[in-house]
């Protein structure tokens, strides 16, 4: 079953890599360097994000039963298992709470967005060096290589978007490049652990 799921996780992995692609693709009136990707989940972009969310919530879904069926013996199975649901279950509400764009009046539900993409960043960063450590020994080089490197890659635009947060000079300029290789890296970092534990299963 972990093969399965690993797949499954894998197949999700890429389609929310291709959606988000297309999100930047198609006609908008947001663009990279100004807007939030949760920008787009407002207006006519909707659809297409609400898809890729829910989308990625399979894939959180899909990493956590891989996780609890083929690690019994991993001391951070638990932990990492749990997380996992936690993300699988923000991202099954998040299209429910879209974000207030810039200039709008603060809503309860716009601070609920804030809250839980706080969330998802740090959950998602968070299992990052667990499954280093859980796959860089068993998987054949580059995968470990890729995993340690992207992981690198995430937590240098996570703080970094935090910074433009804090620096409200640097929000418009860099809070949205580094929001989306923030994303980017995370997504190819949980593409890659599902071919790593499709390695393990093989």
């Amino acid at each position: 079953m972990t093969t399965v799921f690993a797949t499954v996780a894998l197949v999700f992995g890429v389609v929310r890599l291709a959606l988000f692609v297309a999100l930047h693709v198609v006609k908008s009136e947001y663009n990279i360097v100004e807007h939030a990707v949760s920008d787009y989940a407002v207006g006519p972009t909707r659809t297409l994000s609400s898809t890729m969310t829910w989308v990625t919530a399979g894939l959180w879904g899909a990493l956590a039963l891989a996780v609890i069926t083929g690690f019994p013996d991993w001391d951070d199975r638990t932990k990492v298992a749990i997380f996992l649901v936690v993300l699988a279950s923000i991202f099954v509400v998040l299209p429910f709470l879209p974000t207030d764009l810039e200039g709008q009046k603060s809503t309860a539900v716009g601070r609920l967005h804030y809250v839980a993409a706080i969330a998802w960043f740090a959950l998602s960063y968070a299992c990052m060096s667990n499954f280093v450590n859980l796959l860089r020994p068993i998987t054949d080089e580059p995968l470990g290589s890729i995993l340690v490197v992207v992981s690198w890659i995430a937590l240098v635009s996570l703080v970094a978007l935090v910074a433009a947060l804090v620096v409200r000079p640097l929000r418009r300029y860099a809070f949205g490049i580094s929001e989306r290789i923030f994303i980017l890296s995370v997504n190819v970092f949980y593409i890659t652990v599902a071919v790593g534990l499709l390695i393990r299963q093989s």
